[in-house]
């Protein structure tokens, strides 16, 4: 169920009726229609929803990540990162995680919690492959992410600034490029409305859903 209220109008908020006739399954398929979409549509905003570590310290630690790829069967979302950036170290220290992912055209939030890990090297090779050639270019960073430096600055050698370079040059970056792979258990999804806020939690402690409202 995804509200769209006619052909070429595009998404829009629960309010009246549709809120109304919400039902737990429905809020299941929603779930899942956004994951795709964020997945499928590089224009919409949930293509960039947040990931949120648990830092050294304990602390939480929160950044936009690009959605790449979601597996509807498995529950799992597939993200890149440099294999140097701080959440890659953190996730191999502390696996449970969770992402935020919001649709202003709907007004609703979804909340997902479980485990990521990242992979690099040869498990990662399939997704490096299916990267695209800008994407790629970000990994010829000189160094890790969050490094200081004295100016602005890119990341990027000088003589690629602006530009994508060649194939093999590209290549050299692979080395820095790992795959996130987030799998949840647990979905929360907020249906904000002016009718009244609707609030469903989906929890898989096997292969079938367990489902409940709860207070928005």
């Amino acid at each position: 169920m995804t509200n769209d209220t006619g052909p070429g109008s595009g998404p829009a908020p629960f309010e009246g009726e549709a809120l109304r006739a919400l039902t737990l399954q429905d809020t299941a398929v929603l779930a899942f229609a956004l994951l795709e979409e964020g997945a499928g549509d590089a224009l919409s905003p949930l293509r960039k929803p947040a990931l949120a570590t648990v830092s050294v310290n304990g602390a939480p630690a929160l950044r936009t990540v690009i959605l790449r790829n979601f597996d509807r069967k498995a529950r799992v979302l597939e993200l890149f990162t440099d294999a140097r950036s701080t959440k890659v170290a953190e996730l191999k220290r502390e696996p449970r995680a969770s992402m935020l992912f919001y649709d202003p055209r709907r007004d609703v939030q979804l909340r997902l919690a479980g485990r990521a890990v990242p992979l690099t090297g040869a498990a990662a090779a399939d997704a490096w492959a299916a990267a695209g050639l800008p994407s790629r270019r970000a990994y010829l960073a000189v160094a890790a992410p969050g490094s200081p430096s004295d100016a602005p600055t890119s990341g990027l050698p000088a003589e690629i600034e602006g530009l994508i370079p060649s194939i093999d040059k590209l290549e050299e970056g692979r080395v820095n490029f790992a795959l996130i792979r987030f799998g949840f258990d647990e979905a929360d999804l907020v249906v904000l409305s002016r009718t009244g806020h609707r609030r469903a939690r989906i929890r898989w402690p096997a292969d079938a859903p367990v489902m409940e409202w709860l207070v928005p």
